[in-house]
């Protein structure tokens, strides 16, 4: 066997193996061919990749290439690789002459015309045909390139021209409705104005012919009303002479928590006054039948002071003087004593400055009643301001914040300034410590088991525990304080057995009842300290199918935020076309 170093080579075996193997057979390069984008397969793989087709996507950078007219072999041959698979992994001899100097030993085949040649015929004959192959793919990209532009301009002009047929006769139709229209419009117009021609000459005509027995008529009036009014002022001075004076008692008997709320039942007496004695039925419904005037409401649509456009959540200070609202979509906060009366506003622009607001949606007060704290839900964090003039503060969350709120809604404040967010975006409950704004806890993620949530929406915390209304689950969640899950009650509906239809504002009484805005219910529900059903108000109570659940007749328009003070008053803010406050 020759020893000769030009006839003889050795490789590592794995590594040119590894190198030669096609990516789409995983087989050794068979007739390897070069795509445009650098790629190389086997003849067969490219024909099996295309499949008929005018164009072809390389597996691996996923680039579209145009396939030749007369097919794959049109695309260059790998040389290199072609080289590689010539040798022999262990060795390799020549022993053949080379069929085109017919000097040296053959080295190999020729790639183009399958002739046995050495290394320096080789090299000619490559370049040679090399470049008559560059030319003609050259030459076939730019055919084929003329025909698709042909194409496309034919195809544009053909788009153009159908379009512009088809807008013209929309034009055409148009001005023919309008046509149509004015000239209906026209002739309802001449036969109103005859019409109204007609009554006013008749009514003229009238008058002046019945004017003489008007002013009669008017004169006969008057001495009737003046006799009736004489007779009138002698039964007024009559009364006057002869009443009886009337003096009222207190007759409501107030509860100091929504837990307490029980039958009121009055009895009548009378002789020289009448009394409304209260009495309290011992039944087990706690419920209180309220008259309709101890509903009132604060508040309309606008932009002025005690207007609204959409009032969200609400918070009484802890002195339980004053009432602050969130005027949602008038990106501000207003502040009112606790019996309705305007005291101020914040600016209310709309942005993402330090002192503008985006769509806020619920509101706390800290632990020292000193500091109001509020969602800014647009602009995904938290607005501090001082309780006594509305000046910010400070901002918790934001976009650069490691607290990463994203659309926060509810919040609330126990008696250690711990805030408990409702982080609507990300399906969460979120501690932060108010002193600092740091991120103490979390929990929650979106789903519908135990303590999951589907947007969340508002929270209250009272006596160690927690209360969320879990927005698309259609469901009040109850926690500890360190976010431990107790209890859930509520599923979705619109009946009387503890059902919502979106649940929203939740607050809790000192005997840690329940009361829950049933949002597209347009009631509120009351539930016991562990989730029963109490007692339901809204305008639909006297055709309930059940009456012992009624305990007041409310119309509301979606309400939304809900607090209770601690003399047992209630606070609705409502969202729909009312933009209002109902309070009770």
């Amino acid at each position: 066997m020759a020893s000769n170093p030009e006839f003889r080579r050795v490789v590592n075996y794995t590594d040119l193996e590894a190198l030669l193997e096609c990516p789409l057979c995983l087989d050794r390069f068979d007739q390897p061919r070069l795509i445009p984008c650098g790629h190389t397969y086997c003849t067969k793989c490219l024909n099996e990749l295309c499949a008929g087709s005018d164009t072809v996507i390389c597996p691996q950078c996923r680039q579209q290439h145009d396939v030749p007219v007369t097919g794959v072999t049109l695309f260059p041959r790998n040389l290199s690789y072609q080289q590689l698979l010539d040798i022999r992994t262990e060795q390799l001899v020549s022993t053949r002459q080379c069929q085109v100097c017919n000097k040296k030993h053959a080295f190999s085949d020729c790639l183009h015309c399958h002739k046995a040649v050495c290394l320096d015929s080789k090299s000619s004959d490559l370049c040679k045909d090399a470049l008559n192959m560059e030319v003609t793919t050259f030459l076939m990209h730019c055919d084929t390139i003329k025909k698709q532009i042909s194409t496309y301009a034919k195809e544009s002009i053909d788009l153009v021209k159908q379009q512009e047929k088809q807008l013209k006769n929309d034009l055409n139709q148009m001005i023919a409705q309008q046509l149509d229209a004015s000239k209906k419009v026209l002739t309802q117009f001449e036969k109103n104005k005859e019409e109204i021609d007609h009554f006013v000459r008749s009514s003229k005509q009238k008058i002046e012919k019945n004017g003489p027995i008007l002013d009669e008529k008017y004169i006969e009036i008057q001495n009737i009303a003046t006799k009736h009014l004489t007779t009138l002022q002698n039964v007024v001075t009559g009364l006057k002479n002869k009443r009886k004076d009337i003096s009222f008692t207190p007759t409501r008997c107030r509860p100091d928590h929504l837990g307490d709320l029980n039958l009121i039942t009055p009895t009548f007496s009378s002789d020289q006054y009448v009394s409304l004695p209260t009495t309290i039925d011992d039944n087990t419904n706690r419920q209180q039948l309220l008259p309709p005037s101890g509903v009132r409401q604060v508040g309309q649509w606008g932009n002025g002071p005690l207007e609204f456009w959409c009032p969200s959540g609400l918070a009484i200070t802890r002195n339980n003087e004053h009432l602050i609202v969130v005027d949602s979509w008038n990106h501000r906060l207003q502040m009112l004593t606790i019996d309705g009366t305007h005291i101020r506003s914040t600016v209310g622009t709309k942005g993402r400055g330090f002192e503008e607001l985006n769509n806020p949606r619920d509101v706390c007060i800290d632990a020292s009643n000193q500091s109001i704290i509020l969602s800014d839900s647009g602009n995904h964090r938290l607005v501090v301001y001082d309780i006594n003039n509305f000046q910010v503060q400070r901002t918790i969350g934001g976009n650069d914040s490691e607290i990463n709120l994203h659309f926060p809604f509810g919040i609330c404040c126990d008696d250690d300034n711990l805030l408990y967010v409702c982080d609507r975006g990300n399906n969460r409950i979120v501690v932060i410590r108010f002193n600092d704004g740091a991120l103490v806890s979390q929990w929650g993620r979106k789903g519908t088991q135990k303590g999951e949530f589907d947007a969340p929406d508002f929270i209250c915390c009272r006596q160690n525990i927690l209360a969320v209304s879990d927005f698309n689950n259609h469901r009040i969640q109850v926690f500890s304080l360190n976010g431990q899950f107790l209890f859930t009650f509520g599923k979705l509906g619109s009946g009387d057995s503890g059902e919502f239809r979106y649940p929203r504002g939740v607050a809790i009484d000192d005997e840690g009842f329940f009361m829950v805005a049933d949002w597209v219910n347009n009631r509120l529900q009351l539930f016991t300290p562990n989730g029963e059903l109490s007692a339901i108000v809204s305008d639909k109570n006297s055709d309930s199918s059940n009456d012992e659940l009624a305990l007041l007749k409310v119309e509301f328009d979606r309400p939304i935020g809900l607090a209770v003070s601690s003399q047992g008053v209630v606070f609705v803010t409502e969202w729909g076309r009312s933009h209002r406050i109902i309070i009770y």
